[in-house]
C-alpha cells in the first residue's frame, strides 16, 4: 500500500501520513501543481511511498512575519 508522508521542508517536523486506502492521489490536489512544483515538493522512495515537503504551521507563521525568508531555500539550520 502506498502512503504519502508530509514533512516540513524547513524544520523537518513530521506533519502526517495518508495511506492510499484513506484517499486517492487525485483527492490530495497534486494535479493543481505544475510539473516543476511536483518535482520540487515530492519524492518517491524505493517502496513507492511519496514524501511531500510542505511548510508546517510554525514555519508558515515565521514566513508570514518575515517575508524575506521566502528568498532563502533553507533558513532553519
Amino acid at each position: 500500500m502506498m502512503a504519502f508522508y508530509y514533512q516540513c521542508r524547513q524544520c523537518g517536523t513530521e506533519i502526517g501520513t495518508i495511506s492510499t486506502s484513506e484517499a486517492k492521489q487525485r483527492d490530495l490536489g497534486f494535479e493543481v501543481l505544475s510539473r516543476r512544483e511536483q518535482e520540487e515538493m515530492m519524492q518517491v522512495d524505493q517502496a513507492g511511498h511519496v514524501h511531500v515537503d510542505i511548510l508546517c504551521e510554525s514555519c508558515h507563521e515565521a514566513t508570514a512575519l518575515n517575508p524575506e525568508l521566502h528568498e532563502q531555500n533553507r533558513w532553519v539550520h
